[in-house]
């Protein structure tokens, strides 16, 4: 124990201190130190020879020796006093140090107690340590089902005079399993449905074996949910008065007894309003949403005063306002409750602070903020700024926070914390049309921090394949792209991209006989909206290809006008999208939106630059996202393409490209819609002998899934589908009534580095030809690494 003896030298404070500021330190000497050096003593405790020293310096001198864990006991004497100044002892106790460490029983669980411990040969032995070990030794076998195991610990002495040895005595006695759960005092609900609002504190029956043990944290924790509960359902007086644990005779099971009141059950009567100035009565019940006769429910409640009616005020900068709801109640079953509303005044936005960015550019952050230094405070503005930083999928963390600076003013600090948003992909696929197929590249989300994106992608098909003795078709691309979503950081977007590929001849999955080559490149330009509202974007791209087609003159003649071996493409393509998701990956609020338009020649051909490629494309697509309950989501979702060709001079050749038109099922790689349940792009209308698919000028498909949030960070969720599309030869063939349908599931990761990894098993329900009527049965979709 600590003992602070300051003898004399108080006596001295006392009678020197109105004359003296400093005491000169003119000798210091150390005793009962054995391997702790007297050196290390006196510089620890700042008490050096020669040293001007202040009264209140000898307490925290004392205070510094006693945080480094050497010492049980410090003293300070005055040993003698001179009119130059005094000479001191300073005299410790140290500590054993620790030896060996050993265990008696419960040999199973060496290992983790070694690492739960953390003891080590030549620490500091302090005057807690054996009953802080011993305590968790104890609660290590808890977690365990051991709730009886007794633990002593035994110090000994070691090889050396200053050194102990611990033996942990372990007795682990028999396994406890929860054998019931008892309420007293709730006659409003069954004992059935009171269990189950405890989340990990459960009956163990032996057929429930992946039940947890008791554990004192989660018991706690579980308390409070069966308290949520009650004053979920108008038990607004709800309480635990006690709980106790039995334990069964033969030492094996346990007994958890709870004694509640239950309270009357409450409604809400007569709601009235008191100080409110900036909002009428009529305003704020209207947001409060609370109704004469609805039952009370604490949570709906506090989320109606805090979140919806405090939050009108919070969007004012009236952040100092507060709203205090008083209980009256009128009759055994009903409440008054009466609001009394200091509504103070607004505040404004002093400094904005960025904390945690290590490597994104803060201009990046600050750009996407929609409040700013000198506004008054808008809560729902800085919870939008937290959602567009967040949607950048720069950061696994986004935390705003508000610091009160003055009665005035306030200063915000959001802290960003950093993740993986880069990607140096390696990619492995499969495809009916092109076999086993390999790629790799690098994809910069966040190049240099500066919130600019740069991508290299190429893939190759290797004509392998696992389900046909058929050689599938060459395949290989090359990419390159670059973004800069906001120039200058104004809301402008420029980019440009560059690329290649080649798509080998294949009758029965594209219904092209002939090799295609095309050359391309684009340049980009967008903007964000203010108008519906600002979470709308749009984009322009300009794009030239160049397309050589190899076959027999025979199948040219037969698929290009002409037979010309050679095309030229030019397109004008506008997007306008709205996003007002709340997360990247996983998604649980808002919606998107994107509506393509695609001119390929037509008024942009010129004698100088003639396009063959004359065709306007349209793509309209809307997602869902609705939090259904716990960790699920519901994801509806629709799309509708269509495409026609251009009137072109009857000299001109003019081309529709068969990869714009519309194919569909299977994963949709590398082209086509997916449609999961049937084979790659065999869903669409046929050649006249229905040998193969050729693609239509009309497509439609309804999706709904249910997702499941399995991990948060790295992103994984589990996935149930429905889904249903088609494709048309044009507009006289379109039914929505004529759908290809499938179900099935599947999982979603996406890994740092690597991007997303999807597998679905999907069973599709028709026949793709509409002949044979037998469904298509079970297909596996698998998809390693993110697409370009």
């Amino acid at each position: 124990m600590l003992k602070i003896l300051l003898t004399l030298i108080t006596a001295m404070i006392f009678t020197s201190a109105q004359t003296l500021q400093t005491i000169h330190l003119l000798g210091v000497e150390v005793e009962g130190n054995d391997e702790t050096s007297a050196n290390v003593v006196k510089y620890t405790s700042g008490l050096v020879e020669g040293k001007e020293i202040k009264p209140g310096d000898f307490g925290n001198a004392i205070k510094k020796l006693w945080e480094t864990g050497i010492f049980a006991d410090v003293q300070i004497h005055l040993d003698r006093e001179t009119a130059n100044g005094i000479y001191i002892i300073i005299e410790v106790k140290e500590n054993p140090v620790l030896g060996e460490v050993r265990y008696e029983g419960g040999k199973k669980k060496k290992r983790d107690m070694e690492e739960d411990l953390g003891l080590r040969t030549g620490q500091r032995i302090h005057p807690h340590l054996a009953k802080e070990s011993t305590e968790k030794i104890k609660k290590l076998f808890a977690e365990d089902g051991y709730l009886r195991a007794e633990v002593e610990a035994e110090l000994t002495q070691g090889s050396l005079p200053n050194v102990r040895d611990i033996t942990f005595k372990i007795k682990e006695n028999k396994k406890v399993k929860i054998r019931d759960i008892q309420f007293i005092g709730a006659p409003a609900f069954k004992a059935s449905k009171l269990r189950r609002q405890l989340k990990d504190t459960k009956v163990q029956k032996w057929y429930l074996f992946w039940r947890s043990n008791f554990e004192d944290d989660k018991f706690e924790a579980d308390k409070n949910l069966l308290a949520s509960f009650y004053r979920n359902n108008g038990y607004k007086d709800f309480r635990i008065l006690s709980e106790s644990i039995d334990y069964e005779e033969d030492g094996k099971g346990m007994i958890i007894k709870f004694l509640l009141y239950e309270g009357p059950q409450y409604y809400l009567r007569n709601i009235s309003w008191e100080g409110n100035i900036l909002y009428t009565e009529n305003q704020l019940a209207s947001v409060l949403n609370l109704e004469r006769g609805m039952l009370y429910n604490n949570e709906e409640f506090t989320t109606a005063v805090f979140e919806h009616v405090h939050g009108l005020y919070m969007d004012k900068g009236y952040i100092y306002s507060t709203i205090e709801p008083q209980f009256i109640p009128a009759r055994e079953d009903s409440l008054d409750v009466h609001f009394k509303i200091t509504e103070n005044h607004q505040v404004s936005v002093r400094n904005i602070d960025i904390a945690g960015n290590t490597k994104t550019r803060e201009n990046v952050i600050r750009r996407e903020m929609k409040i700013m230094p000198g506004d008054i405070f808008n809560r729902d503005l800085l919870m939008r700024s937290a959602r567009e930083i967040w949607i950048l999928n720069y950061f696994a963390d986004v935390r705003p926070d508000v610091i009160p600076v003055d009665d005035d003013e306030i200063d915000l600090l959001v802290t960003v914390e950093e993740k993986s948003s880069d990607q140096a992909n390696a990619s492995i696929g499969f495809t009916a049309e092109y076999g086993i197929m390999g790629g790799a590249g690098v994809q910069f989300n966040n190049f240099m921090g500066k919130g600019q994106q740069l991508a290299f992608n190429f893939n190759q098909g290797t004509q392998f394949s696992f389900y046909s003795y058929n050689r599938p078709s060459q395949y290989r691309s090359y990419s390159l792209s670059f973004t800069d979503p906001m120039v200058n950081d104004t809301p402008v977007l420029a980019g440009f991209s560059a690329f290649y590929y080649l798509r080998g001849q294949n009758r029965f999955y594209s219904g092209i006989p002939l090799d295609r080559e095309v050359f391309g490149g684009s340049v980009r330009l967008g903007r964000r909206l203010k108008w519906p509202d600002n979470y709308f974007r749009a984009s322009w791209m300009l794009q030239g290809t160049n397309k050589r087609y190899r076959g027999d003159q025979t199948d040219l003649e037969a698929f290009l006008p002409q037979g010309i071996a050679e095309t030229v493409g030019l397109s004008l393509t506008q997007v306008v999208s709205r996003d007002s998701r709340d997360h990247p990956e996983f998604p649980s609020r808002g919606s998107t939106f994107s509506w393509t338009s695609t001119l390929s020649g037509g008024p942009l051909s010129t004698p100088l630059l003639p396009v063959h490629e004359n065709f306007h494309k349209h793509i309209l697509k809307f997602d869902w996202f609705t939090p259904v309950v716990w960790k699920f989501v519901l994801v509806s979702s629709w799309q509708m393409g269509a495409i026609n060709n251009l009137a072109a001079d009857e000299s001109d050749v003019s081309v529709v490209p068969w990869d714009d038109l519309f194919i569909m099922g299977g994963s949709g790689i590398p082209y086509g819609t997916m449609l999961r349940g049937y084979l790659d792009n065999t869903v669409g209308p046929y050649n006249l002998s229905r040998q193969y698919p050729r693609g239509g000028k009309v497509m439609m498909k309804y999706v709904s899934e249910l997702r499941v949030s399995l991990s948060e960070n790295p992103t994984v969720y589990g996935v149930i589908f429905g889904e249903m599309g088609n494709v048309w030869r044009d507009f006289s063939e379109a039914d929505p009534f004529e759908m290809k349908k499938s179900a099935g599931f599947g999982i979603r990761m996406f890994m740092p580095m690597l991007g997303m990894l999807g597998f679905d098993l999907g069973y599709g329900f028709d026949d793709v030809q509409a002949t044979e009527r037998s469904p298509e049965g079970w297909r596996f979709h698998i998809l390693f690494g993110m697409p370009f």
